[in-house]
């Protein structure tokens, strides 16, 4: 092998490296945001869900979007305690922020199949 092929096949392998590094950056949940799988435990054939969102305390707030799509953030419990919002299931993955450190929330998703008509 002659070292200039091997230094394209170098440069290749680096280049494949990059792009995949940048496929997973842009899948992935912003700094300090959590990922949450939920794709084992949401029924195919389901476009959307409601979350019931349960905040402590009452004022605190809860973000929630699509990873790779922070464009997407929903929020909700705008100084009540329980809120729903309906969210998309596009893979089942999500990514969750909340506004207090040492906020307390639960999440319970209300599954019901899409009426189409």
């Amino acid at each position: 092998m002659t070292a200039a092929r091997c230094f394209a096949l170098r440069e290749m392998v680096y280049c494949s490296a990059m792009n995949w590094l940048l496929i997973a950056a842009a899948l992935a949940c912003n700094p300090g945001d959590r990922m949450v799988d939920l794709r084992d435990k949401i029924p195919r054939g389901v476009n959307s869900i409601d979350l019931v969102i349960t905040v402590e305390p009452f004022y605190a707030r809860f973000y929630i979007y699509q990873p790779g799509f922070p464009e997407s953030t929903q929020h909700c419990c705008g100084n009540k305690p329980t809120s729903i919002i309906k969210v998309p299931v596009v893979d089942g993955r999500y990514c969750v922020r909340q506004s207090q450190p040492r906020m307390k929330w639960t999440v319970r998703a209300l599954l019901r199949p899409d009426i189409q008509m």
